[in-house]
């Protein structure tokens, strides 16, 4: 049971070994960072799985949003800095995604201010390598930066249920084709990879 007064919000984490097919639970996390309860998925980059974060120990002092990762390799959590600019940023305000070798964070506006900042970790693991890529307006319209294109446009969805396409160089829109509730949209980085599992199962 978590005791907001006293910040203290137990973790429990399982991870699951395909190639074993079962379960087992990682005891100690180690740090006091809660994960923001939103829709955002996780972004994974540089062999690790990346959430959106509060800092549970500055919580008296204001926000403190920051990144917390979790490395396949090592199994153990860390995590890195926000962009200086977006660190009191409410973390429902924020969303993570891959971009390219390393991550993007976005700050998405209110509908009526139709504004979305794009901030890029130039290099990772270097928090003095955030760098603001862009921001993106369209008062009235806007709702939130859904992903990016392989071409570099960055998709977005919009209050009256468009998808758009945003070109960051002319800084003009183009309507995708797709429509529907801006909720069911999103967009994922597709990576092809072979994975070897034990036989016996019927998957290679």
């Amino acid at each position: 049971m978590a005791d907001v007064m006293e910040r203290k919000f137990p973790s429990n984490v399982l991870l699951y070994t395909q190639g074993v097919g079962s379960w087992r639970s990682i005891p100690s996390v180690g740090h006091p960072h809660c994960l923001a309860c939103d829709d955002w998925f996780p972004a994974f980059a540089n062999g690790s799985v990346h959430w959106i974060a509060l800092d549970m120990r500055a919580f008296d002092d204001g926000i403190r949003s920051l990144i917390m990762l979790f490395n396949m390799g090592s199994q153990a959590f860390s995590v890195l800095m926000m962009p200086a600019a977006l660190v009191s940023e409410s973390p429902l305000c924020l969303s993570i995604m891959s971009y390219g070798e390393s991550l993007a964070v976005l700050c998405h506006g209110s509908s009526a201010g139709g504004s979305s900042s794009i901030w890029v970790m130039k290099e990772y693991g270097v928090a003095e390598s955030w760098a603001k890529l862009y921001t993106i307006t369209l008062p009235g319209v806007l709702d939130q930066i859904r992903g990016f294109r392989e071409n570099g446009e960055v998709l977005v969805s919009t209050s009256d249920d468009r998808l758009l396409c945003y070109d960051c160089e002319t800084t003009t829109f183009a309507n995708s084709g797709y429509t529907g509730s801006s909720d069911a949209f999103s967009a994922y980085t597709f990576m092809e990879s072979l994975v070897l599992v034990q036989p016996g199962n019927g998957f290679i």
